[in-house]
């Protein structure tokens, strides 16, 4: 499945063009059957983001990868970058919240809710943002010895200065 990544990705940058392109991201993002599929589909959606508005009929498929958090921001962002007048942002940002709140790929989440703009937000989805941001108990909870810690404060970092730009 990672050698069909690459090949679309050439089939894009030798033609210039995506229609031979998105047949082969289709059959990639559409299998979802393995266990260990998740940065397959990430590098897919990544992929598909490359190919631009010309890969719109990614689109139906890219919407049933935001309800993975484990894959929600690869999906928002390619959606974005496919077709945002099909994005919801309302519910993008709460999804991507959710995913961030899960320690599903945080840092993604509050990267792609950044690239979305956060002066949108909601005021529920700056009050679940900022509970992030100030949360006694860890968002991130695995990662080498001695390096959990460090890399929480990190992403409350981060997370602050999405709420600064709010």
């Amino acid at each position: 499945m990672d050698d069909d990544i690459a090949v679309a990705v050439a089939l894009h940058r030798i033609t210039g063009g995506v229609a031979e392109s998105v047949p082969v991201l289709a059959g990639v993002l559409g299998d979802r059957d393995g266990l260990w599929r998740r940065w397959t589909l990430v590098r897919a959606a990544e992929a598909a983001a490359g190919l631009g508005p010309g890969a719109r009929p990614l689109a139906p498929v890219l919407r049933t990868l935001l309800t993975d958090p484990r894959l929600t921001s690869a999906a928002a962002l390619a959606l974005h970058a496919v077709a945002p007048e099909e994005l919801d942002t309302g519910h993008v940002a709460g999804l991507l919240l959710g995913a961030a709140e899960a320690g599903e790929a945080p840092f993604a989440a509050v990267d792609a809710l950044m690239v979305f703009g956060t002066d949108g937000l909601s005021a529920e989805h700056r009050a679940r943002l900022t509970e992030l941001a100030e949360r006694d108990g860890r968002v991130v909870r695995t990662g080498l010895d001695g390096t959990v810690e460090i890399t929480d404060e990190r992403l409350r970092v981060r997370v602050r200065a999405a709420l600064r730009g709010a």
